[in-house]
């Protein structure tokens, strides 16, 4: 017998959870009824995400020229494109039939938009373009500290105080900033609200709460309901064009999350590694009972003596074996070596990743269409993602989706403009595929690390993938200089990450590891099948 068996046997013979959790069901009412409470938070927060990609959307202007007003408002067109500086000839009304035929110009000292619903018009960034793709730069911003904090205190205190605290900071932050009457107070808002919200301790939670074999199928139900919940923004933005209502109609339903303290329970492998076996039983009976599933006697046997083993060393007095502290955990060097790579990965994953749904409303056809496309692709995304992860291990997908994504985005950026829609679904693939390798990333990532620290360490690595995404807002602005620039930038960024993903150790055939001596083994098969060979 291999020793990786014998460790398996001996530590079913202690407790075996992943058998437990089996024997409950992965998706009985407990399971769906988690599914959709996830679903509804995920599905706001992804709004509220990508909140600046509508309220902080180009505005087409003019230069306003007072002496010509009421002329030039049927005469000249609004563009994204215009000019700041007008025609200094039109000094008086009967120039303005040469205003447009005369080179010399002046600064603009107003600027006229089309409409005023977006920050843009309203705070008047139109000839300050930088203003307005800082207000996505500094959101991302926010999530590079987010998901520092939030992993180390849902390791240290639970999911559950990020699943239900971090929607109501981002809901309050959310409906201040729509009140905010001046743009830097604006701009200090949006950071505040992403720097103390988001996390992912939604797809923890889910990836923790049922077996090995049904990890990734649960996670991936869980996004789709969140993708289909966050493809309705666009029709919210259609429907309430005015960026402060935009704002008030997504974040405050956030608020509802509240009531998530009495709807939600703690992970029972985070309790059970913090030595909580009561509420672990307590959760794992409940859901049993809601299930209607009766446990085997070897299950309850091993319930029971959880319990016993705790009740005992309460009375002895016994203290409790410490949880690894995340610096102690740091000292191994295959999880610092695991954690770089999987940094380097999210960071280029996740420039490509957001700064393609960013771009989106700057490609041809409806903005609010092209938004809601785009989030709908992960749904067809996310079942391909549960057949093939399981099926085909982790980093053959995720090399393979990279490479196909750069493709598509390469294609995409040389298709000429009379053809745009075919520009559209090149680049509607490459961003299915960019939706593909990003989530099959962040399972890698947690399926890499140690209870005790899965969290914490997965959104270190996740923090500096984050400066991808700070720099995806800026992603656009590439097309001043070359049309379908911005989709080559994204491309090479995905090759990177194929190349990256070749590094990764291949965990689709392992449990959830508990201890770091248990993390540490996944990236040594061969050093255990020489053991057991012997």
């Amino acid at each position: 017998m291999s020793v990786q068996s014998n460790m398996a046997s001996e530590r079913e013979g202690q407790f075996n959870l992943d058998g437990i959790l089996s024997e409950l069901g992965s998706f009985g009412k407990y399971q769906l009824l988690l599914l959709f409470l996830l679903a509804f938070r995920d599905s706001f927060l992804s709004m509220c995400n990508y909140n600046y990609v509508f309220t902080a959307s180009e505005v087409p202007f003019r230069c306003r020229i007072s002496e010509c007003e009421s002329e030039l408002g049927h005469a000249v067109n609004f563009t994204t494109n215009a000019s700041c500086r007008r025609p200094l000839s039109a000094l008086n009304e009967t120039a303005c039939e040469a205003t447009f035929e005369t080179n010399n110009t002046v600064e603009c000292k107003d600027v006229v938009y089309e409409h005023y619903n977006s920050i843009v018009a309203e705070f008047d960034l139109g000839c300050q373009p930088w203003k307005r793709t800082l207000i996505g730069t500094v959101h991302n911003l926010g999530l590079v500290f987010s998901f520092v904090f939030s992993g180390l205190i849902s390791d240290r205190y639970g999911r559950k105080v990020i699943i239900v605290g971090t929607p109501l900071m981002v809901g309050a932050a959310g409906v201040l900033k729509s009140f905010a009457l001046d743009y830097w107070i604006l701009i200090v808002l949006e950071f505040l609200e992403t720097s103390l919200g988001y996390g992912n301790a939604s797809m923890v939670l889910s990836l923790e709460s049922v077996s090995q074999k049904s990890r990734v199928a649960f996670s991936c139900i869980s996004d789709i309901l969140a993708s289909l919940g966050g493809a309705s923004f666009g029709l919210i933005a259609w429907k309430i064009p005015y960026w402060r209502h935009m704002m008030r109609a997504i974040y405050a339903p956030l608020l509802i999350v509240l009531f998530y303290i009495f709807l939600v329970d703690e992970g029972v492998r985070w309790l059970l590694a913090h030595h909580k076996n009561d509420e672990a039983v307590r959760v794992l009976n409940k859901v049993a009972k809601i299930n209607n599933i009766t446990l085997s006697n070897k299950a309850k046997e091993m319930l029971t003596n959880i319990t016993e083993e705790r009740s005992k060393a309460n009375q002895t007095g016994q203290p409790e074996t410490e949880t690894p502290q995340i610096f102690s955990v740091l000292r191994s060097k295959a999880i610092v070596v695991r954690m770089a790579i999987t940094a380097a990965c999210f960071f280029c994953c996740m420039f490509v990743n957001s700064g393609a749904i960013i771009n989106s409303t700057s490609i041809s056809g409806s903005k609010y269409l092209n938004y809601s496309v785009m989030m709908l692709v992960d749904v067809p995304t996310r079942i391909i993602t549960a057949l093939t992860l399981t099926r085909f291990g982790r980093k053959t997908p995720i090399c393979v989706a990279y490479c196909l994504c750069a493709i598509f985005f390469m294609t995409s950026a040389f298709v000429p403009k009379s053809i745009c829609w075919v520009s559209v679904i090149f680049y509607m693939a490459g961003k299915m595929c960019s939706s593909y390798g990003i989530f099959s990333v962040h399972v890698v990532a947690m399926e890499l690390f140690p209870t005790t620290s899965r969290n914490s360490l997965t959104n270190i690595a996740n923090t500096v993938g984050r400066l991808g995404s700070v720099l995806a807002p800026q992603a656009p602005l590439l097309e001043q200089y070359m049309s379908g620039l911005t989709s080559l930038v994204f491309a090479l960024a995905a090759l990177g990450t194929a190349l990256l993903a070749l590094c990764l150790p291949e965990t689709s055939r392992t449990a959830l590891p508990d201890r770091v001596s248990d993390a540490e083994r996944i990236d040594a098969p061969s050093d255990i099948n020489s053991v057991s060979n012997a």
